[in-house]
Parts: structure tokens; C-alpha cells; sequence
């Protein structure tokens, strides 16, 4: 049993909020999208030398041969490639920018420092290494580790009113990032540019991806970039560091670290479609969800100083917030040993042959634990209800009143009337219209 000492530490650890959680939400639907935008951007493909390549062939029918165009089946797979390449190309900026954190004076990387807000590419690198803590505490930096995720700011870059969530960069970061990296900040449309050089433009297309093969993914060679660096060149000045900084993946220094930062954030990618398929950041129940996350995962935790020796698995809730956790280390460190007694790692790289057992043990244990069930469903609906019902017993309480079955079943029509509106209200928006408010109010709280 924890002693008073273990429990008077675990009250102060500091937790993530309600508002981060629904913050890094609203990050993995940016994350989410850029990778679809990435994936069916002609404008991309025209830029890299993607283009479909029909064989001729040659048929004999009827005594005479006659021409025929075959359909390119390695297309869709060079299609594909494109978002490894991106990744490859997000890893290298990311490690530039690092060395730019890595600089600042000691006052600017403290835990109430504000350092300036990457791109989206660079902060989805950095998302995915905060989530491997063992890992990322091995590479040896020294001021990042102490660097808070910029959560609010993160928050105004993200645009909520569409569907595509689009990352904002402020004019003052996307300056800050060109001037300390030498680099655009906006890598898309950077790449998708009609604006460059002649020479530039031939260097993407003729190193494109024209191999069937999507882990044979390089842009460019280090013979290709030798020779479009080689003088004289037309270039221009971010066409040269961008060619440069390219030319660091393929150093033996640092594309081992670079490959291993692209792995990380695939990884990462079932994970961000789970959140894009539950859109919990869109539903009515919103704050219910995270609020008893936090509390969840808080019992979580619990478990691993009580059963120190056992493999713990999340539910995607609790993950959501563990996760959250992770992307401040300097906070996840301090609490984990506060309630652990050490620091746990968050190993993403495990099959379900592992996660099964360990996920019905994790469900066993928290069931006898705390009297409650793990594993349940987080659809809009029962989400919602749930919020409902707490609610309900909240007031029937404060007024000692029991509620009878017509205000269950009231409950109950009120929940479905306003979920089915909240996914009317999605529905409009993804079609770029808007809806009026229910009953030309917008939706208030469930009786």
C-alpha cells in the first residue's frame, strides 16, 4: 500500500489540463490533414516528377499487330512515397532547428521559456521523439529537454472553424525560422512553389521518385545534389540551403538519426487516425470526455508504483492524456516520480501480441483497483450521455431530489437531439456551409 508520504507526492505532480488535451487534439487533426494534403497534392507530384508512365505494348489481333497503352500500376505507390520524402525532409529541418534551441542562452530554455513556434512539419518530428522519453533523454540535449510544449500557442496557430484545421505560423515565428534556419518555414509550399528557379525545378523532376519501389524514397542523390551545387549554378539562396540541408540526410552522421525520427512519427499514425475517426475535438461532450480522462489516467499511473513489475496498457482515453503528459518533459519527469517512484517510458513500438495480454491484465487490475470499468465505449453518444447523467445527479443531489423516469427518458431524447445536431453541425461544415443554431440558440447545457 502507498504510504502517506507517496500520496501527499502524488497530489502535488502536476497533470496535464483539460485545455492541453483538447489542444493536442486539435494538433493531431493538423497532423492528420497535412499528411492528406501532403498524399494528394498534384501540384507535389508535378514538382517531384511523379507523372504516370503507360507502357506501350504491342498486340497481335485479327493477323495484324496493333498498339496498345498498358495503365502505370507503380503510380499509386510513387504517390505514397511522397510522404516518407516529406518526413525525411521535416526530420533534417527539425534537427537544424534543435541546434538553433541548443544555442540559446540558458534564460531562454528554462521551464517558463517561450522559444519560438517551429512549422508544422518540425513540430510533428518533435511530437513524435517527445513520445519515446527514454529515447529522447539518450539523444543528449541539453536545452530542449527543458523547453515546455507551446501548448496556447499551438492553440492560436490551428484554426477550428474548418475542417481541414490549417497551422497558422505567426509572421514573427515563420521570420524567426527562416532567419536562425535559413529555410522557409512553410516546407508545402516551399516545395510546391511555381516561383523557382529553372534549374531548381529540373533538379526536383529529374531526381523524382521514378522507381517502383516506395522505400527507394530519396529525392535527390548525393551525386545529384553535387552536381545542381556545382558551379556555376543559377540557384537561389533557398535553393542552396535547402539543397544543403537535403544533403544532411544523406550524411552518415546524421541519416541514421533522421531515418529513425521519419520511423517515430509513422508510428504515430494509427494513433492519429483513431483521434481523426472518434473526432472527439467536435463533440458535444467535449470537456465530460477529457475531464474524466485526466481523472483516469491518474489511477493509471497509480498502478505503477502498486504493480512495479507488471507491463500497463492503456485505453485510447488515458493514452490521449498520457501522451499530452509527454510532450513536456521537464513536468512528465517530475511527476512520474512523484507517483511511479521512476521514469516510465512509452515504448510505441509494440505489436498486438503484447498489448492484448497486457491490456486485459492493466483492465483486471484497475477493475479491483478502483471499482471501475477500464475498457468502454467513447462514441459521441454514450460520451455524451455519460456527461448527461453526471450532470443530472449533480443537481439531483445539491436539491435531494431523486429523478424519476420521465426525466430519464427526457435525458435521454435531449442527448440524441443534441448529438445528431452536433454531427449536422460537422456535416455543414465539411460542405462549407453553416448551420443555423438549434432552436436558434446554440445548444445549451443537458437538464
Amino acid at each position: 500500500m502507498p504510504s502517506s508520504d507517496d500520496e501527499e507526492k502524488e497530489k502535488t505532480a502536476q497533470l496535464p489540463t483539460v485545455a492541453q488535451c483538447a489542444t493536442h487534439l486539435k494538433l493531431l487533426a493538423a497532423f492528420y490533414q497535412i499528411r492528406k494534403k501532403v498524399l494528394n497534392s498534384t501540384g507535389l507530384d508535378a514538382a517531384l516528377g511523379i507523372v504516370p508512365m503507360p507502357r506501350t505494348v504491342y498486340r497481335k489481333q485479327n493477323q495484324t499487330w496493333q498498339i496498345a497503352k498498358l495503365h502505370d500500376l507503380t503510380f499509386h505507390d510513387r504517390r505514397l512515397a511522397k510522404w516518407p520524402l516529406y518526413l525525411l525532409l521535416a526530420a533534417v529541418r527539425f534537427l537544424k532547428w534543435v541546434w538553433v534551441v541548443e544555442a540559446l542562452d540558458e534564460q531562454l530554455t528554462g521551464p517558463n521559456a517561450a522559444i519560438m513556434l517551429p512549422p508544422i512539419d518540425v513540430l510533428m518530428v518533435w511530437h513524435a521523439l517527445l513520445l519515446n522519453p527514454r529515447w529522447f533523454e539518450s539523444i543528449g540535449f541539453k536545452r530542449l529537454p527543458r523547453c515546455p510544449f507551446p501548448w496556447t500557442r499551438v492553440n492560436e496557430a490551428i484554426d477550428p472553424e474548418t475542417h481541414t484545421w490549417p497551422y497558422t505560423l505567426p509572421n514573427t515565428s515563420s521570420t524567426a525560422f527562416l532567419e536562425s534556419t535559413l529555410l522557409e518555414a512553410d516546407l508545402f509550399k516551399y516545395l510546391t512553389s511555381p516561383n523557382h528557379s529553372p534549374q531548381f525545378k529540373q533538379t526536383l523532376t529529374k531526381h523524382g521518385l521514378y522507381r517502383s519501389d516506395i522505400k527507394a524514397c530519396n529525392l535527390l542523390t548525393a551525386s545529384g545534389i553535387k552536381k545542381a551545387l556545382s558551379p556555376p549554378n543559377m540557384l537561389g539562396t533557398a535553393e542552396v540551403h535547402f539543397l544543403k540541408t537535403y544533403r544532411l540526410a544523406l550524411n552518415a552522421k546524421t541519416s541514421n538519426l533522421a531515418s529513425n525520427l521519419v520511423d517515430a512519427v509513422q508510428r504515430q499514425a494509427a494513433f492519429v487516425e483513431k483521434m481523426e475517426n472518434h473526432l472527439w475535438i467536435r463533440s458535444p461532450a467535449l470537456e465530460g470526455t477529457l475531464t474524466r480522462a485526466v481523472d483516469r489516467y491518474s489511477k493509471f499511473l497509480k498502478l505503477f508504483r502498486l504493480y512495479p513489475d507488471r507491463m500497463l496498457v492503456p485505453t485510447l482515453d488515458i493514452d490521449l492524456v498520457w501522451h499530452t503528459h509527454q510532450c513536456s518533459p521537464f513536468q512528465y519527469n517530475e511527476a512520474m516520480m512523484k507517483v511511479a517512484g521512476r521514469l516510465i517510458d512509452h515504448n510505441d513500438k509494440l505489436g498486438k501480441n503484447t498489448l492484448n495480454p497486457g491490456f486485459e491484465r492493466t483492465a483486471d487490475l484497475f477493475r479491483m483497483r478502483f471499482g471501475l470499468v477500464y475498457s468502454r465505449c467513447h462514441c459521441w453518444d454514450c460520451e455524451t450521455l455519460l456527461s448527461a447523467i453526471e450532470d443530472s445527479r449533480s443537481r439531483s443531489r445539491s436539491k435531494s431530489k431523486p429523478r424519476g423516469e420521465d426525466a430519464e427518458r427526457e435525458i435521454a431524447r435531449e442527448v440524441h437531439r443534441r448529438v445528431a445536431y452536433f454531427r449536422a453541425v460537422e456535416i455543414a461544415r465539411r460542405a462549407g456551409k453553416t448551420l443555423l443554431p438549434l432552436d436558434d440558440e446554440l445548444p445549451g447545457e443537458v437538464d
